[in-house]
């Protein structure tokens, strides 16, 4: 298709379309999925965050895209890249890019998130030449941050803040990163295993 960006053995990542809106809005959305995220958000809310995802693409070349299942078509939710651009986020951080997922409720623990993931780390570091990617997550979202540790990125605690949108609970924001160099170093690693 011509929107796909990236696929997969599972999964195909692509740029959005019309109607993923209402996708966005019945399945990520939600309590579940939105709970170390911010709470579910308003549906203007959801359309303003697809505008600022078309102009990262126009800005930057990439953005967070959409996640299909490929036996299916099944919209499992999203995945990509961006800058960020949190409240409260450290110089260091500010603008700089980060790696993101949300999958739907019902599609969890089967692997897509790692799956994902793992190919848009490759897609910055290969077509992008990023330097380093940035995560970030709750202490109280392990499924999050044990994704992070899954794709080699470390802890940079000194990178950690108070994010002035998310509940006290969900405080501090914890950040990881990974390196090009040292991403190309486990690929070669790997390759030669």
């Amino acid at each position: 298709m011509a929107d796909t960006v990236i696929e997969t053995e599972r999964l195909v990542l692509r740029r959005w379309r019309d109607g993923d809106v209402e996708l966005w809005l019945e399945h990520l959305n939600t309590p579940e999925v939105k709970a170390r995220l911010g709470g579910p958000q308003s549906p203007e809310a959801v359309a303003e965050k697809f505008v600022r995802m078309e102009q990262a693409w126009a800005d930057d070349g990439f953005a967070f895209l959409a996640v299909d299942r490929r036996e299916d078509g099944l919209f499992l939710g999203t995945a990509g890249i961006g800058r960020i651009t949190n409240a409260g986020a450290p110089d260091a951080l500010c603008r700089e890019v980060q790696i993101g997922w949300q999958l739907r409720q019902d599609c969890w623990r089967r692997g897509y998130a790692t799956e994902a993931a793992r190919r848009v780390l490759r897609w910055a570091f290969e077509d992008f030449r990023l330097p380093v990617i940035y995560a970030q997550t709750s202490e109280n979202n392990p499924a999050s941050w044990r994704i992070m540790e899954k794709l080699a990125m470390g802890r940079l605690a000194d990178l950690d803040y108070d994010a002035p949108d998310f509940p006290p609970d969900d405080n501090p924001t914890k950040v990881y990163g990974l390196t090009r160099a040292a991403w190309l170093a486990g690929a070669e690693a790997t390759a030669n295993a």
